[in-house]
């Protein structure tokens, strides 16, 4: 474990990682599409957006990011303009499709006429209808009136608004016996009629994507010398995913910069006291700061070290009046009291006989250290 945490702390292995992501992840959640398991009821936008933020949380927490949530925040926020670009193309596709057909609504009309009584020859001996006023025939007439095709916009593409969006039907010949077919004297496109009654039957075409996908992209179509159509079919789109992998890292690397600067700041403190301690042979935890120089402390020395009492002056530090606990450096011709000779110089309390001593070493030696300088 500790030779794969070192490895995912290399920067060539934090720049390639989400490129190997990338091209792993996104044939995967290529196929899982919009209609699979977790992302059956969401929008695309969403879906999008959740897929990038699962995989940027795994990016960062292999690469020892600081705050994997962040990177995944960023990696899903990159990925929405190239969801609205997978909406925009596709509905682009949609509406180009759906113009080029003209979308046809069969109705049904009906003509009346007067039934004939009888005929006649008239004088020229041709025959002749007579007609009954009071009785008439209706015939019904079948034809395709021409609506407006579907179009689908990019916003409802992303928010999954897209029931019932799909290619105008195609009307074709069918077998006069098919129950489905429409009986008409009339072409369904140009409304010329027709030499005889021919029934219709309407056909789906194959639906388009409307998913606004960023994990896989339609092939062109193009044609070859032969002539033959090419292409037209899926393949992974790596680049939406190695941007918004690579924003998702840079994002949380540039977002906690503060708080690793903060964690270095401890650390180094942390190891410095570590340091200062085993120098004075102290505890580490009595040690405030780092000192301007170790050893001088001043009179009131009570966090451990080597007391300079080069300008005189009372000690304070830990331990007893005879524990020896706090080192100090000392000049020729100096004296030191001992803790109970301040005492009694005191009357009892310690404090009043530094006081004292204070006053004494003042008024013989002036240019010693004043009890104000220390309290």
């Amino acid at each position: 474990m500790g030779f794969l945490k070192k490895l995912m702390k290399n920067p060539i292995v934090q720049m390639a990682l989400p490129v190997a992501l990338g091209y792993a992840a996104g044939p995967l959640f290529g196929a899982l599409g919009k209609g699979s398991g977790l992302f059956a009821n969401m929008s695309p936008l969403m879906a999008n957006a959740l897929k990038q933020s699962a995989l940027g949380y795994g990016t960062a927490a292999l690469t020892g990011a600081k705050d994997p949530a962040k990177a995944a925040m960023y990696a899903g926020l990159t990925s929405i303009p190239f969801s609205y670009m997978s909406a925009a193309k596709q509905a682009n596709m949609f509406n180009e499709a759906s113009s080029d057909f003209q979308n046809l609504e069969p109705f049904t009309s009906t003509k009346t006429t007067q039934a004939p009584l009888f005929s006649k020859d008239s004088l020229s001996g041709v025959p002749v209808d007579v007609y009954n006023p009071q009785q008439t025939i209706q015939n019904s007439v079948t034809r395709f009136n021409k609506i407006a095709s579907p179009q689908v916009t990019p916003m409802e593409i992303l928010t999954g608004q897209i029931d019932g969006k799909a290619l105008p039907q195609i009307y074709q010949p069918t077998d006069l016996s098919d129950p489905e077919g429409i009986i008409s004297n009339f072409d369904p496109y140009t409304g010329e009629v027709l030499d005889q009654a021919t029934r219709f039957k309407a056909f789906d075409q194959a639906p388009m994507d409307l998913d606004a996908n960023i994990f896989t992209k339609r092939n062109p179509i193009k044609a070859t010398a032969t002539g033959e159509l090419i292409g037209g079919d899926l393949a992974t789109d790596y680049v939406p995913t190695l941007v918004s992998q690579g924003a998702g890292l840079l994002g949380e690397y540039i977002d906690t910069q503060e708080e690793r600067n903060e964690e270095n700041w401890r650390k180094n403190k942390e190891r410095r006291k570590k340091e200062l301690a085993f120098m004075y042979g102290v505890d580490p935890d009595i040690i405030e700061g780092e000192m301007y120089n170790p050893y001088y402390t001043g009179a009131m020395f009570n966090a451990g070290g080597i007391a300079s009492l080069e300008s005189g002056g009372a000690v304070d530090g830990p331990g007893g009046p005879k524990d020896d606990l706090i080192d100090a450096k000392l000049s020729d011709g100096e004296f030191v009291m001992t803790a109970k000779a301040v005492e009694n110089f005191g009357n009892g309390d310690r404090y009043q006989g530094a006081k004292k001593m204070y006053q004494m070493m003042n008024y013989l030696d002036p240019e010693s250290e004043q009890m104000s300088e220390v309290m």
